[in-house]
């Protein structure tokens, strides 16, 4: 995509320059064919040359930088990393979003099963249950009941932990959005240190300063830094936001599994 867009705005101004080019050397070949009628050699010349339409006709050129390819270019090779990143963030916001809802952390379909197993006593078949369905509420049933003979209090601690595990691994998931969001200002720093250096180095070698010989490195340093903090700014906002429906679903789920288990207290 990038590669088209560098074609089709190298032949753009290669299309401006040579009509702008066209244009100057035709009047001036038109002045040279009056010259040579007798009579009007001192009129001709005089009447070509208040007409300059060479610089006019380039000066709309710069234009083309303002194009949304031609801005995110000025970023580089960083720049193009740090947009590469959004795609990666935006597939794993997605797929978290899916897969990290309370219905699939514990199903009521399941919830149902179990208490029915629970009600007939048949704690074999609840207990192969959970090693078939892999989730929050199976693995930390099937702790409970892996422990069934050694009392309630042992079935709770290891219920206990089972569901810190499973927190533990919810937060793991969802730990590369929080390293994306933190790496992609870091880069963005990366291509303004980058961008200055190359500033700086070039009034080093300078004994009259020109902004514009400073121009590129400078909007290379503020393009990455725009670039990281726009995809750091909203994959952080989708990581909290996460974050705080896990640990709300954690405890949803740790309740029903509660209510679920609650009957086996008498057990010593």
């Amino acid at each position: 995509m990038n590669r088209m867009g560098w074609v089709l705005a190298a032949m753009l101004a290669a299309t401006v320059v040579a009509v702008g080019l066209t244009m100057a050397w035709t009047p001036a070949v038109a002045g040279e064919g009056e010259k040579e009628k007798p009579g009007t050699v001192e009129v001709t010349p005089k009447k070509a040359e208040p007409e300059p339409p060479g610089p006019a006709e380039r000066e709309p050129a710069p234009e083309r930088s303002t194009s949304l390819l031609a801005q995110l270019n000025k970023g580089g090779v960083i720049g193009w990393i740090i947009m590469a990143l959004s795609p990666v963030a935006l597939a794993l916001i997605i797929e978290h979003s899916v897969t990290l809802r309370r219905d699939k952390m514990c199903p009521p379909e399941l919830v149902q099963e179990l208490n029915d197993f629970f009600n007939e006593e048949q704690y074999e078949e609840a207990l192969e249950l959970c090693n078939v369905e892999r989730n929050f509420l199976t693995n930390t049933v099937r702790a409970g009941l892996a422990r069934l003979d050694a009392g309630f209090e042992a079935m709770q601690q290891g219920m206990t932990s089972a569901a810190e595990e499973e927190f533990t691994n919810y937060q793991l998931r969802i730990s590369w959005l929080s390293l994306i969001g933190n790496v992609a200002p870091m880069m963005g720093l990366l291509g303004t240190v980058q961008g200055m250096i190359g500033a700086f180095g070039k009034i080093a070698e300078m004994t009259v300063v020109k902004p514009s010989v400073l121009a590129g490195n400078i909007n290379v340093a503020l393009v990455t830094t725009f670039q990281g903090l726009t995809v750091a700014i909203p994959v952080m906002c989708a990581y909290q936001y996460i974050a705080n429906r896990i640990v709300s679903n954690v405890l949803a789920s740790g309740n029903t599994v509660s209510e679920l288990m609650d009957r086996f207290r008498g057990k010593k």
